[in-house]
């Protein structure tokens, strides 16, 4: 007896996976014009008609998201995580959650890991995506499983398609600045924390350069300081080595609400009051700006929409409908009493 042809077999021999033929036959997702082409010479080939069973199974979603994220402990990421799960949840799908710890070896056996998964898109939050110099393997293994669902990614992965969300650095690190620059008082403006190698950070480092150059503010070398930590101790170490230099800033920005913490204890340990001798301005807004004292004024991202914007349009490219290549995330300055 002549055997059947299925869409497992269709999918072998272009050499493509079941799912991207799945979309050739439903028409319900993009598929590159040779893929598409070559999938269909097959399919004629065999005069391939799938039975009701089969589309069933075509069109079968698991209704389940995958999200790996570049550390669950820190603030903003969890803030983000749980905005996306209820966005989810209230338009019918679930979120299977995955760490790397910032571990980009834990992060390469993690894609493979959900590659292998029933999801219906991955997002990446942070990660190999947050790096100012993509890793073309990286970014090989994203093409590979783009070739199947869909990908969205807060950051940028050079030589991918992925759809990117991302706050608008240039807008909030301006806010910061045009802040500062209408108290008088605030003059010597230190940068506390943050990576050089990291594609957000750069962008805010470069805007802060630039904005002190336009607002007649003086840039101090000595008190913009890098390092590779985006918590508390790295904030900690920021703060010592600005402190070292025996000139105390007016105002200090920190890389994020987590390093902020760091700064305050430094601050703290070198007898110096906040606001009164140091005011702090950091990013993120998270549940950690109202639980110190005083208050962080922080950058805002309103996680609730983030995490809207990030699961819509993973839907809507699961659908098949087109979405723009990136996103921005507008910021907002919350004033408390961290700022004199």
């Amino acid at each position: 007896m002549k055997k059947s042809i299925t869409v497992v077999d269709i999918a072998r021999e272009a050499g493509v996976s079941v799912s991207t033929v799945s979309r050739v036959l439903t028409g319900n997702a993009k598929v590159s014009e040779s893929k598409s082409i070559a999938i269909k010479k097959i399919i004629e080939k065999y005069n391939f008609h799938p039975n009701a069973l089969a589309r069933g199974l075509i069109n079968t979603k698991s209704n389940m998201i995958g999200i790996l994220a570049a550390d669950i402990r820190n603030p903003y990421y969890s803030a983000l995580f749980v905005s996306c799960e209820n966005a989810a949840l209230e338009r019918g799908y679930n979120l299977t959650l995955f760490n790397s710890f910032s571990d980009r070896l834990k992060e390469f056996e993690l894609i493979e890991k959900i590659a292998q998964q029933r999801v219906d898109a991955l997002i990446l939050l942070g990660g190999a995506p947050d790096d100012l110099v993509t890793d073309t393997e990286f970014a090989d293994k994203i093409n590979i499983i783009s070739d199947s669902i869909p990908v969205l990614i807060t950051g940028r992965l050079d030589g991918t398609n992925c759809t990117r969300i991302n706050i608008n650095n240039q807008k909030a690190m301006s806010l910061v600045m045009e802040y500062i620059s209408s108290h008088k008082h605030l003059k010597k403006v230190a940068f506390a924390g943050g990576s050089s190698k990291v594609y957000s950070t750069s962008i805010l480092r470069s805007c802060y350069k630039n904005l002190l150059r336009q607002y007649g503010l003086e840039y101090i070398p000595e008190f913009d300081v890098q390092n590779n930590r985006y918590d508390d101790d790295g904030g900690y170490e920021a703060m010592n080595t600005i402190l070292s230099n025996n000139t105390v800033p007016d105002v200090v920005i920190a890389i994020n609400d987590f390093a902020a913490v760091g700064v305050m204890r430094s601050i703290n340990e070198h007898n110096l009051r906040i606001p009164d001798d140091i005011s702090i301005i950091s990013f993120d807004d998270t549940y950690i700006s109202t639980l110190v004292t005083p208050h962080l004024t922080s950058i805002s991202y309103n996680y609730w929409a983030f995490g809207e914007t990030i699961i819509e349009n993973a839907i809507r490219l699961i659908d098949g409908k087109e979405v723009p290549p990136e996103l921005l995330i507008e910021p907002k300055l919350i004033i408390r009493d961290s700022c004199r």
